[in-house]
Protein backbone atom coordinates (compact mmCIF):
# COMPACT_ATOMS: atom_id res chain seq x y z
CA UNK A 1 0.00 0.00 0.00
CA UNK A 2 2.90 2.47 0.52
CA UNK A 3 4.55 1.72 -2.86
CA UNK A 4 1.02 3.08 -4.26
CA UNK A 5 0.72 5.60 -2.35
CA UNK A 6 4.42 7.00 -2.99
CA UNK A 7 3.57 5.99 -7.09
CA UNK A 8 0.23 8.23 -7.12
CA UNK A 9 2.28 11.35 -5.59
CA UNK A 10 5.49 10.74 -7.05
CA UNK A 11 3.51 10.31 -10.89
CA UNK A 12 1.72 12.87 -10.59
CA UNK A 13 4.68 15.33 -9.13
CA UNK A 14 6.24 14.03 -12.00
CA UNK A 15 3.94 14.59 -14.88
CA UNK A 16 3.49 17.89 -13.20
CA UNK A 17 6.99 19.09 -13.31
CA UNK A 18 7.99 17.48 -16.92
CA UNK A 19 4.78 19.57 -18.26
CA UNK A 20 5.66 23.22 -16.48
CA UNK A 21 9.27 22.71 -17.46
CA UNK A 22 9.87 21.00 -20.81
CA UNK A 23 6.25 20.41 -22.30
CA UNK A 24 4.38 24.03 -22.03
CA UNK A 25 7.68 26.12 -23.23
CA UNK A 26 7.65 24.07 -26.34
CA UNK A 27 3.64 24.06 -26.26
CA UNK A 28 4.36 28.30 -26.98
CA UNK A 29 7.02 28.16 -29.12
CA UNK A 30 4.26 26.41 -30.96
CA UNK A 31 1.53 28.84 -31.14
CA UNK A 32 -0.41 27.64 -28.23
CA UNK A 33 -1.14 30.41 -25.68
CA UNK A 34 1.04 30.38 -22.43
CA UNK A 35 -2.01 30.29 -20.48
CA UNK A 36 -3.53 26.90 -22.41
CA UNK A 37 0.13 25.88 -22.13
CA UNK A 38 1.05 26.09 -18.49
CA UNK A 39 -2.69 25.54 -16.96
CA UNK A 40 -3.00 22.18 -18.99
CA UNK A 41 0.02 20.97 -17.88
CA UNK A 42 -0.47 21.81 -14.72
CA UNK A 43 -4.30 20.58 -14.37
CA UNK A 44 -4.59 17.66 -16.53
CA UNK A 45 -2.74 15.41 -14.81
CA UNK A 46 -4.74 16.69 -11.57
CA UNK A 47 -8.06 15.81 -13.43
CA UNK A 48 -7.05 11.94 -13.61
CA UNK A 49 -6.72 12.07 -10.20
CA UNK A 50 -10.74 11.84 -9.38
CA UNK A 51 -11.60 9.03 -11.46
CA UNK A 52 -8.50 7.43 -11.04
CA UNK A 53 -9.50 7.54 -7.00
CA UNK A 54 -12.87 6.08 -7.92
CA UNK A 55 -11.57 3.36 -9.95
CA UNK A 56 -8.97 2.58 -6.99
CA UNK A 57 -12.20 2.33 -4.72
CA UNK A 58 -14.01 0.21 -7.04
CA UNK A 59 -11.03 -2.38 -6.87
CA UNK A 60 -11.91 -2.35 -3.18
CA UNK A 61 -15.22 -3.50 -3.90
CA UNK A 62 -16.93 -0.09 -2.94
CA UNK A 63 -19.98 0.46 -4.49
CA UNK A 64 -20.22 3.59 -6.80
CA UNK A 65 -23.20 5.39 -5.30
CA UNK A 66 -23.81 8.85 -3.99
CA UNK A 67 -23.82 7.46 -0.52
CA UNK A 68 -20.86 5.30 -0.37
CA UNK A 69 -18.47 7.64 -2.67
CA UNK A 70 -19.64 10.43 0.18
CA UNK A 71 -19.13 7.76 3.19
CA UNK A 72 -15.59 6.35 1.66
CA UNK A 73 -13.95 9.66 0.79
CA UNK A 74 -15.73 11.71 3.86
CA UNK A 75 -17.81 13.59 2.35
CA UNK A 76 -19.83 14.64 5.55
CA UNK A 77 -20.91 17.74 6.94
CA UNK A 78 -18.52 19.51 8.63
CA UNK A 79 -18.82 19.45 12.84
CA UNK A 80 -19.88 23.23 13.62
CA UNK A 81 -17.19 23.19 16.66
CA UNK A 82 -14.84 22.61 13.39
CA UNK A 83 -15.30 25.94 11.78
CA UNK A 84 -13.18 28.40 14.01
CA UNK A 85 -10.37 25.49 13.18
CA UNK A 86 -10.64 25.57 9.73
CA UNK A 87 -11.20 29.60 9.81
CA UNK A 88 -7.59 29.75 11.52
CA UNK A 89 -6.43 27.20 9.26
CA UNK A 90 -7.29 29.82 6.21
CA UNK A 91 -5.84 32.70 7.81
CA UNK A 92 -2.57 30.45 9.05
CA UNK A 93 -2.18 29.46 5.09
CA UNK A 94 -2.35 32.90 3.86
CA UNK A 95 -0.35 34.33 6.24
CA UNK A 96 2.72 32.11 6.32
CA UNK A 97 2.81 31.74 2.28
CA UNK A 98 3.08 35.73 2.31
CA UNK A 99 5.43 35.60 5.57
CA UNK A 100 7.80 33.13 3.44
CA UNK A 101 7.51 34.70 0.29
CA UNK A 102 11.09 36.68 0.44
CA UNK A 103 12.70 33.15 1.41
CA UNK A 104 11.17 31.43 -1.71
CA UNK A 105 12.20 34.57 -4.21
CA UNK A 106 16.12 33.65 -2.58
CA UNK A 107 15.91 29.82 -3.29
CA UNK A 108 14.56 30.90 -6.80
CA UNK A 109 18.14 32.55 -7.50
CA UNK A 110 19.58 29.05 -7.20
CA UNK A 111 19.85 27.62 -10.67
CA UNK A 112 18.34 24.08 -9.33
CA UNK A 113 15.86 25.63 -7.76
CA UNK A 114 14.86 28.10 -10.14
CA UNK A 115 11.24 28.52 -11.82
CA UNK A 116 11.19 28.40 -15.60
CA UNK A 117 12.06 31.62 -17.25
CA UNK A 118 8.95 31.89 -19.60
CA UNK A 119 6.90 31.80 -15.84
CA UNK A 120 5.34 35.36 -15.58
CA UNK A 121 4.48 37.17 -12.37
CA UNK A 122 2.38 35.60 -9.75
CA UNK A 123 3.83 32.40 -10.60
CA UNK A 124 7.26 33.55 -11.06
CA UNK A 125 8.97 35.13 -7.45
CA UNK A 126 11.54 36.47 -9.87
CA UNK A 127 9.76 38.53 -11.55
CA UNK A 128 7.83 41.60 -10.43
CA UNK A 129 3.74 41.67 -10.36
CA UNK A 130 2.05 45.20 -11.65
CA UNK A 131 -1.06 45.77 -10.06
CA UNK A 132 -3.79 46.15 -11.10
CA UNK A 133 -2.32 43.57 -13.37
CA UNK A 134 -2.93 43.97 -16.98
CA UNK A 135 -2.18 40.85 -18.30
CA UNK A 136 -2.55 36.89 -16.87
CA UNK A 137 0.12 34.68 -18.77
CA UNK A 138 -0.30 36.13 -21.91
CA UNK A 139 -3.72 37.22 -21.87
CA UNK A 140 -5.50 40.57 -21.12
CA UNK A 141 -7.48 40.99 -18.23
CA UNK A 142 -9.39 44.52 -18.97
CA UNK A 143 -12.93 43.68 -19.79
CA UNK A 144 -12.07 40.11 -20.13
CA UNK A 145 -15.18 38.63 -18.28
CA UNK A 146 -14.75 35.01 -19.81
CA UNK A 147 -10.94 34.20 -18.44
CA UNK A 148 -12.37 34.68 -15.03
CA UNK A 149 -15.76 32.26 -15.80
CA UNK A 150 -13.80 29.55 -17.43
CA UNK A 151 -10.53 29.75 -15.45
CA UNK A 152 -12.41 29.88 -11.67
CA UNK A 153 -14.36 26.59 -12.30
CA UNK A 154 -11.67 24.56 -13.76
CA UNK A 155 -9.23 25.92 -10.57
CA UNK A 156 -11.70 24.29 -8.07
CA UNK A 157 -11.95 21.50 -10.08
CA UNK A 158 -8.35 20.74 -10.19
CA UNK A 159 -8.54 21.33 -6.52
CA UNK A 160 -11.47 19.21 -5.51
CA UNK A 161 -10.16 15.94 -7.41
CA UNK A 162 -6.64 16.79 -5.63
CA UNK A 163 -8.40 16.42 -2.41
CA UNK A 164 -10.63 13.53 -3.68
CA UNK A 165 -7.49 11.43 -3.76
CA UNK A 166 -5.17 12.79 -1.36
CA UNK A 167 -7.07 13.39 1.58
CA UNK A 168 -10.72 11.41 0.61
CA UNK A 169 -8.77 8.49 -0.73
CA UNK A 170 -5.26 8.08 0.87
CA UNK A 171 -5.74 9.95 3.82
CA UNK A 172 -7.71 7.21 5.41
CA UNK A 173 -5.38 4.38 4.58
CA UNK A 174 -2.85 6.62 5.85
CA UNK A 175 -4.24 7.00 8.99
CA UNK A 176 -4.43 2.87 9.26
CA UNK A 177 -0.90 3.20 8.53
CA UNK A 178 0.66 6.06 10.35
CA UNK A 179 -1.79 6.55 12.91
CA UNK A 180 -2.25 10.27 14.49
CA UNK A 181 0.85 11.32 12.07
CA UNK A 182 -1.42 10.49 8.88
CA UNK A 183 -1.07 13.83 8.41
CA UNK A 184 2.24 14.92 8.33
CA UNK A 185 3.13 12.42 6.23
CA UNK A 186 0.28 12.72 3.48
CA UNK A 187 1.61 16.64 3.59
CA UNK A 188 4.99 16.20 3.07
CA UNK A 189 4.33 13.75 0.07
CA UNK A 190 1.80 16.31 -1.08
CA UNK A 191 4.34 19.21 -0.54
CA UNK A 192 7.57 17.67 -2.00
CA UNK A 193 6.32 15.04 -4.29
CA UNK A 194 3.23 16.47 -6.14
CA UNK A 195 4.41 20.33 -5.85
CA UNK A 196 8.21 19.13 -6.73
CA UNK A 197 7.05 22.03 -9.67
CA UNK A 198 7.22 24.66 -6.95
CA UNK A 199 10.87 23.97 -6.01
CA UNK A 200 11.90 26.88 -5.19
CA UNK A 201 8.97 27.08 -2.07
CA UNK A 202 10.05 23.79 -0.78
CA UNK A 203 9.98 25.76 2.61
CA UNK A 204 7.32 28.40 2.24
CA UNK A 205 4.70 25.55 1.14
CA UNK A 206 5.22 23.81 3.84
CA UNK A 207 2.48 25.47 6.37
CA UNK A 208 -0.57 25.25 4.00
CA UNK A 209 0.32 21.54 2.67
CA UNK A 210 0.07 20.58 6.47
CA UNK A 211 -2.21 22.63 7.92
CA UNK A 212 -5.04 20.71 5.22
CA UNK A 213 -4.27 17.30 6.12
CA UNK A 214 -4.55 17.90 9.76
CA UNK A 215 -7.82 19.88 9.31
CA UNK A 216 -8.80 16.85 7.21
CA UNK A 217 -7.90 13.89 9.98
CA UNK A 218 -9.18 16.05 13.01
CA UNK A 219 -12.43 17.28 11.14
CA UNK A 220 -13.03 13.60 9.16
CA UNK A 221 -14.54 15.92 6.54
CA UNK A 222 -13.01 16.37 2.87
CA UNK A 223 -15.11 19.37 2.73
CA UNK A 224 -13.03 20.86 5.05
CA UNK A 225 -9.66 20.07 3.80
CA UNK A 226 -11.45 21.47 0.49
CA UNK A 227 -12.13 25.00 2.02
CA UNK A 228 -8.67 25.71 3.56
CA UNK A 229 -6.74 24.19 0.15
CA UNK A 230 -9.16 26.44 -2.11
CA UNK A 231 -10.03 29.38 -0.13
CA UNK A 232 -6.32 30.84 -0.05
CA UNK A 233 -5.94 29.62 -3.49
CA UNK A 234 -9.11 31.96 -4.65
CA UNK A 235 -7.80 35.19 -3.63
CA UNK A 236 -6.14 34.44 -7.02
CA UNK A 237 -9.26 34.90 -8.99
CA UNK A 238 -9.64 37.71 -6.51
CA UNK A 239 -6.51 39.51 -8.46
CA UNK A 240 -7.84 38.68 -11.92
CA UNK A 241 -11.15 40.20 -10.87
CA UNK A 242 -9.21 43.53 -10.30
CA UNK A 243 -7.59 43.26 -13.34
CA UNK A 244 -10.81 43.14 -15.36
CA UNK A 245 -12.98 45.60 -14.04
CA UNK A 246 -9.91 48.01 -14.54
CA UNK A 247 -11.64 48.49 -17.80
CA UNK A 248 -14.54 49.89 -16.43
CA UNK A 249 -12.90 52.13 -13.76
CA UNK A 250 -10.95 53.76 -16.87
CA UNK A 251 -14.08 53.89 -18.97
CA UNK A 252 -12.29 51.96 -21.89
CA UNK A 253 -16.03 50.42 -22.17
CA UNK A 254 -17.14 53.56 -24.00
CA UNK A 255 -14.72 53.51 -26.48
Amino acid sequence: MIALHLAIFGVTGLLIYLGVYYAAPRLTKAGVPLIVAFFGCLWLPVFFLAPLALYLFYLEGGALTATAIAARFRFVPIPAQSWPWIIAAVVATAFFDQLFEPVGKYFARFKALAPPDYLPAPFNPLKELTLPPREFCGAPLPGNWKLLLVFAPLHLLAMFCEELMWRGYLLPQQEALFGQWAWVVNGLLWAWLVHAVLKWHFVGMLPGMLLTPLIAQTTQSTWAALIVHATPNALLWVLLLWGIMQRFRHGSFRE
